[in-house]
């Protein structure tokens, strides 16, 4: 079955942060002002967004402010102490004159029931940036990890929305911020990359886009590793986006230069590419670092061949850090642009979980290998699934397991505590016309996850074409077309999984549809 590979994507493709508000016509959101949200009240999900706003200009004017692309860590000590995060649009750039998102954040210490809002200092020009990252017009790819006692670390994108008159890439940047209290304060972010802009705020030429980051923390050392991805780019355009890694061993107060994970294009024999994007790690409980990444293994350089193909990667380091080798762990068919019948963006990235009492390592993406297609590759009618596989010791592998229904299923994410795994994704298994989203989750013992069915967390089926617009080629409106890139999920050690996803509700009774971050706690239970 052909299938698009990670290089073909990326050459015909402009890297950037994430969608804004910026241009009419009218969002979907903007139909509902003025009269009753049409949604029932939707506890026992829990909305966490405080006062999000309004906005102020473009597609959503007046509409609630969005939050999507959530992620969320529990208190390995302390399992009723949750910080969640989200691409945050309740900010105002004045430069650019809209709503842009900016590093904001959400801390519980009673188990998820209510969540005290903040945003990170310092991290943008709307957020009191300087330097560099006064340059910075929004921030985006949240990824938070826990580390020793109290201490939360925040990761981030951060980028210029001034698109190069001469063609080179935009300024981004990475950073992560720290907090010593447990999530309630932050200090100011350190800059771990940045690209397109002098440290004096001037702009300047760039050949990398720095994208998708993501942190984790090892809960004795207290080392911290970020991993993210360099698109480069060529006179010729786009060249290779490997995956790169950087440690702290100082609790997160400086940062090693970038380290190359994917391998070399150079002498290039045939394997694993540095196509590559969607980088995520864990750290072993013996020190060793995984990191799971989607990639196209192809035969050259070119990617010409039958064989050629998109694949879950997993590169192990035992030095902490300093060399990685990289091995194909299961295949991944990429998903089309997005489902049959909706117009958001999709991915089958993996995200993963690590069980420090059985020394594994859970790996879960969605892909469309179950998808209908014409001879020619183009997606006829869209099956996305999620799959998990476990890997021991980062050594040896399981098969690939499926979980959920036969239904669309897309943006997992995985949490595990001494062998209870729970997966959480979005499904249309609820609306009976296969277009409305709901969020459901699986769980099982281990290996027993395989074929688990799946269980419905929201309360309602929602449309997700709420916020976001673009136009097509021809002029026509196309409807929610950015609802983040991932999801999340954490699991305490009361076994209380906290999935946290992108709500398109809003909050009945009190404002309109729009996107918000919501959770809800939920014992794992089989």
């Amino acid at each position: 079955m052909p299938n698009p590979l990670l290089k073909e994507r990326y050459a015909t493709s402009r890297r950037g942060g994430p969608a804004t508000e910026a241009d009419p016509p009218a969002a979907l959101c903007a139909a509902f002002l003025g009269q009753p949200n049409p949604y029932r009240n939707p506890a026992p999900n829990v909305n966490q967004i405080n006062n999000d706003g309004v906005t102020r200009t473009g597609t959503a004017t007046g509409c609630p402010t969005a939050q999507n692309e959530t992620t969320i860590v529990v208190n390995p000590h302390n399992p009723r102490h949750l910080v969640a995060a989200a691409n945050d649009y309740r900010d105002f750039n004045p430069r650019t004159g809209r709503n842009d998102s900016s590093g904001w954040g959400y801390t519980s210490f009673d188990g998820g029931r209510t969540w005290k809002n903040f945003r990170l200092p310092g991290l943008t020009l709307q957020s009191g940036g300087v330097g560099a990252l006064g340059y910075m017009d929004g921030a985006g790819d949240p990824a938070l990890a826990f580390g020793p006692g109290n201490t939360v670390y925040y990761a981030n994108l951060v980028y210029s929305r001034v698109v190069p008159a001469d063609g080179s890439q935009s300024a981004s940047g990475i950073t992560v911020s720290v907090s010593r209290d447990g999530g309630l304060t932050w200090g100011q972010p350190v800059i771990l990359q940045v690209d397109g802009v002098r440290p004096d705020g001037a702009p300047a030429r760039a050949s990398v886009f720095n994208d998708k980051e993501w942190i984790t923390a090892d809960p004795y050392s207290g080392t911290v590793y970020v991993t993210w991805t360099r698109f480069t780019y060529g006179d010729s355009g786009y060249l290779e986006s490997p995956i790169v890694v950087s440690k702290s061993t100082d609790f997160g107060r400086r940062f090693s230069a970038p380290q190359r994970i994917s391998p070399s294009l150079s002498g290039f024999t045939g394997g694993i590419t540095s196509y590559a994007q969607g980088s995520n790690p864990q750290v072993g409980r013996d020190g060793s670092v995984y990191v799971a990444y989607e990639a196209s293994v192809c035969a050259t350089v070119d990617c010409t061949d039958v064989e050629d193909h998109n694949a879950i990667v997993l590169a192990t380091s035992r030095d902490g850090g300093r060399t990685f080798t990289n091995r194909e762990v299961a295949l991944n068919h990429d998903i089309p642009a997005t489902l049959t019948g909706q117009n958001f963006r999709l991915n089958s990235f993996p995200l993963t979980a690590y069980d420090r009492l059985t020394d594994q390592l859970w790996i879960t993406w969605a892909d469309d290998r179950n998808g209908q297609y014409s001879p020619e590759g183009a997606s006829i009618r869209t099956n996305v699934d999620v799959f998990v596989i476990q890997a021991q010791g980062g050594r040896s592998f399981s098969p690939t397991w499926r979980v959920g229904s036969g239904a669309d299923e897309f943006f997992p994410a995985i949490a595990v505590v001494s062998t209870r795994v729970a997966v959480s994704y979005y499904t249309r298994a609820f609306d009976p016309d296969g277009f409305k989203v709901d969020y459901a989750y699986s769980v099982g013992w281990g290996r027993h996850v395989d074929g688990a069915p799946l269980r419905r967390i929201t309360t309602e089926s929602q449309d997700p074409r709420i916020q976001f617009t673009s136009t097509r080629p021809d002029g026509s409106l196309i409807q929610g077309v950015f609802i983040g890139d991932y999801t999340g999920i954490a699991m305490g050690t009361d076994f209380k999984i906290h999935p946290c996803w992108v709500d398109f509700r809003g909050r009945p009774g009190v404002n309109t549809p729009n996107q918000d971050a919501y959770t809800q706690a939920i014992f794992a239970l089989f």
